[in-house]
């Protein structure tokens, strides 16, 4: 499934439904042979030192970064040396974050986060300057990490597969930053629609280079080993199906090779799942014990009965959300405010139906059957979440309130911690209020599959 290839696009498997992604994982569960992944690793990231030197490029509000920094401990661990983010207030809610790490964590080290969080342009040279500079005062980098924004090669917004999107091109100057840093290691995340649209639109359209081919031609010219892959982070323990596309080069200064790894490739094996030990974590597990709350719900911090410890004891996602966290609240656990004919849609929606259920009450929706099936979802208590992007826009229903997700269900459900914040206002004054905070959830990494690559790729 996730062999190592120079031409990934035509390799990988795409996952195209949470049904027909679970036949292929009993397909999986059936074929995979038990054999230890970890049996051909040897440490060459840090035979020379304990602390893995990390530069991250597009970085967000630090979700992928997060799982980085909890993936190690003072014996070996990352260090982040450079944060990489263009947005202001997304670098304002990274700073936070990894700020919060920093002061509470007993994993952390000293300088184990960037001495400075101020916006980073990769896409101008004095910028990019500023990144090299700081990796120079490091003394290298060992991993690059990072993902461009996604919305060029999303699902939701295919008539922008192309290869003039302005998302696109910013592909062009993750590889250009990365092969100039030339670190033992690159990790790409991003949509799955990166493997099939096309770099260019010229030649015929069977022999189109895809994106993801490009970026491949580029790291293997430069002595890397691809391990490309579509990894679900319900695999991992987060509470959500969400397929994303990874690859990761391996310089093979290293000393890997192609078949140094089993089939599952330089990734850490599934540890729940069809293919895992364990069950999927659901949503149950996930956000149960939050407050009930109202539509339109707007208290920014509120009271939270905090779980026992037999509690936490029967449910270690919920132990992992609460770690680092202000005991006795909750925070973010807020929620747009619908108009009541939308509410009215959500009483007529069982758990698990969507706007099919009301299809007699979608009049203001001019071609109702091009609607996606995940509009105007309603959870279900026993399994993980679907896809959450937006969840605002998607009309994503609590399983048993008549309301929308809140900030802090759909972070949970990202397997965020319960520390982890957005900024931006409290209202919606120059676009940083609540839909702004849900559009940064939203371009955020999974924590808890960050946090497991992570840890597998520190014993590299």
């Amino acid at each position: 499934m996730i062999k190592p290839a120079c031409n990934p696009g035509s390799r990988v498997r795409y996952r195209a439904n949470i049904k027909l992604s679970k036949e292929q994982d009993q397909e999986l569960n059936s074929s995979l042979s038990p054999v230890k992944q970890d049996i051909a690793l040897h440490g060459a990231l840090t035979a020379s030192r304990n602390d893995v030197r990390v530069v991250e490029l597009f970085a967000g509000a630090g979700g992928m970064g997060v799982g980085f920094l909890m993936a190690g401990d003072k014996k070996k661990c990352f260090r982040i040396i450079k944060s990489a983010e263009i947005n202001p207030i997304y670098l304002r809610s990274l700073e936070t974050n990894y700020k919060h790490f920093y002061n509470h964590s007993t994993k952390s080290i000293q300088d184990s986060i960037p001495n400075n969080f101020i916006p980073i342009d990769l896409t101008k040279k004095h910028d990019c300057q500023l990144v090299y500079e700081s990796v120079k005062r490091a003394d290298g980098v060992d991993l690059v990490i990072g993902g461009t924004p996604c919305q060029g090669f999303s699902q939701s917004n295919r008539s922008n597969w192309n290869a003039k999107n302005t998302y696109n091109q910013l592909v062009e100057y993750f590889i250009e930053c990365s092969l100039e840093l030339a670190p033992k290691a690159i990790l790409l995340e991003n949509v799955q629609g990166i493997l099939w649209t096309p770099r260019s639109n010229k030649g015929k359209n069977k022999h189109k280079l895809t994106v993801v081919d490009y970026i491949a031609r580029k790291f293997a010219d430069a002595g890397y080993i691809l391990f490309p892959a579509v990894l679900d982070a319900a695999w991992y323990g987060v509470p959500q199906h969400r397929n994303r596309f990874f690859l990761l080069a391996l310089h093979q200064s290293l000393g890997y090779k192609v078949d140094s790894f089993g089939e599952w490739g330089a990734f850490p094996l599934p540890t729940h799942g069809a293919i895992g030990r364990y069950n999927y974590v659901t949503v149950k597990e996930a956000i149960a014990s939050l407050p009930v709350v109202e539509n339109g719900e707007s208290r920014v911090v509120q009271e939270y009965d905090e779980p026992t410890q037999e509690q936490l004891n029967s449910n270690p996602f919920l132990q992992q959300m609460r770690q680092m966290a202000s005991l006795d609240t909750i925070e973010g656990h807020i929620v747009s405010k619908q108009a009541d004919y939308v509410i009215d849609r959500y009483r007529h929606i069982p758990a698990g139906g969507n706007w099919k259920n009301i299809r007699h009450m979608m009049t203001n929706y001019s071609d109702i059957e091009n609607t996606h099936s995940n509009i105007y979802r309603r959870l279900r208590w026993d399994e993980p979440s679907i896809t959450i992007g937006n969840y605002r826009k998607s009309m994503i229903i609590h399983p048993e309130q008549n309301r929308g997700l809140s900030l802090r269900e759909a972070s949970r459900l990202q397997s965020l911690p319960d520390w982890f914040t957005f900024c931006g206002t409290t209202d919606n004054s120059k676009g940083l209020g609540l839909a702004h905070k849900q559009q940064q959830l939203a371009n955020t990494v999974s924590f808890l599959l960050t946090l497991a690559i992570a840890r597998y790729i520190l014993k590299l």
